[in-house]
């Protein structure tokens, strides 16, 4: 007779859920399965439902010193959803202070790119695909949008008006109709896929690198970004970037520091081991690059903000005659720059690339002592440059105004905020 326990119901149940999102993925990127709306069909329509949408950007910039700063905004936004609806708050899993951080560089996004909608169609889209996992449906945007409205009449007080309100209100009423159906029309691909840890390097007290086997097909392009689970800290999220290109074996790369606060990062730094299951998210992110052009590429990261630089290292490394390419990698200690065999190994393989490490604090080595931006300055003026940016949020709003006051037009400055 043959026994089976729960440990083995759970790997029967896990195998048959891969199999099935497997077939799913593969017959939605061959385009079976349910039909999917055009995208830039759509994007005509809901735009043409918002013919107010020139004065509802200038409204909205004019009424956001009344909202400043966002993110204490919407600490009243989150008070007031979860007191009408306190389900609601399995929805937000982790840290509230990182999810109102992201949604004011999301809100700011809005209000600055009304002029390119396809941009905004982009990003918004990725967050409707990414917030199935998490359970979030079109039900839900309903009750967000009205604790969202009240709590910009809250923090901006009486100097609130009537134009103001129905700006905010039609902006959002179009982020929510681009993320809701989005999701809708991502029914057909699963919301995320089984992984399995195949190798678990320590780079450090409190660094690692995660190679990971998708048990499915997994779409990405260079420079993009995943959020990972694990079962070890369930319903909690986070977003890591791929570290190449993809790869024939389909294997990801991640590159995670553990920041000491329980969250996720720990857990796949001290608590994860080879064989260990992750969950991975669609792939997010627009820090692709651009169309093949002769312009060369400044390439700028600071800590783990390496990764997705390496990504896109590979893709140029790809290419028949790449670009003049730059790319400087900062940490704060000599220790802090964890990969330096793969760039001593790059900048000897690749004769069109130049790495320049540069270290803040203490002693520099044979590298440049002072902040990455510090060091990008003192490079020279980078006009004619595709600059892309990854790494901490201060360095990268930092880096930008320096790069634009260094030449490069800001449109050509690329950067995720994850």
């Amino acid at each position: 007779m043959t026994v089976i326990n729960n440990t083995d119901r759970g790997r029967d149940y896990h195998s048959l859920l891969d199999l099935h999102h497997s077939i799913r993925l593969r017959r939605s990127l061959r385009g079976e399965g349910p039909h999917r709306s055009d995208d830039t069909d759509y994007l005509g329509e809901r735009l043409a439902a918002w013919p107010e949408r020139r004065d509802d950007q200038r409204l909205m910039r004019e009424s956001l010193p009344l909202l400043e700063p966002l993110t204490d905004t919407l600490t009243h936004l989150y008070t007031s959803l979860f007191a009408t609806g306190p389900h609601l708050r399995a929805l937000f899993p982790g840290s509230l202070a990182a999810q109102r951080e992201r949604l004011a560089w999301s809100l700011t996004q809005l209000m600055e790119h009304l002029d390119s909608p396809e941009r905004l169609l982009t990003m918004f889209a990725e967050y409707g695909r990414a917030h199935r996992k998490l359970g979030v449906r079109a039900v839900h945007y309903g009750p967000f949008g009205d604790a969202f409205i009240a709590a910009l009449r809250r923090h901006a007080g009486p100097a609130w008006s009537a134009p103001y309100d129905a700006a905010w209100l039609r902006a959002y009423g179009f982020l929510a109709d681009v993320m809701s159906h989005s999701a809708d029309a991502a029914l057909s691909s699963p919301p995320y896929v089984h992984a399995t840890v195949t190798t678990h390097e320590r780079r450090g007290a409190d660094l690692a690198v995660l190679r990971v086997a998708p048990a499915g097909p997994y779409d990405y392009h260079a420079g993009q970004y995943a959020t990972l689970a694990s079962a070890r800290l369930p319903h909690t999220w986070r977003s890591y970037s791929m570290a190449g290109p993809p790869a024939a074996d389909g294997v990801l790369e991640f590159h995670v520091r553990a920041t000491g606060a329980g969250q996720l990062s720990d857990v796949l730094v001290h608590r994860t081991a080879v064989g260990d299951r992750l969950l991975v998210g669609p792939a997010r992110g627009t820090m692709t690059l651009a169309a093949q052009t002769d312009a060369p590429v400044l390439l700028i990261a600071g800590g783990t903000g390496l990764a997705p630089l390496r990504a896109l290292l590979g893709e140029l490394a790809a290419r028949s005659a790449p670009p003049p390419t730059w790319l400087f990698v900062g940490g704060r200690t000599l220790d802090d720059l964890y990969d330096l065999p793969a760039l001593t190994r790059y900048g000897q393989e690749y004769p069109w690339l130049r790495v320049v490490p540069a270290v803040a604090e203490g002693e520099a080595g044979p590298y440049e002592q002072g902040t990455v931006v510090d060091v990008v300055s003192r490079h020279g003026y980078w006009d004619g440059h595709d600059a892309y940016l990854a790494g901490p949020a201060s360095m990268v709003r930092l880096l930008t105004r320096r790069l634009v006051e260094l030449g490069v037009p800001a449109d050509r400055i690329r950067h995720d905020q994850q």
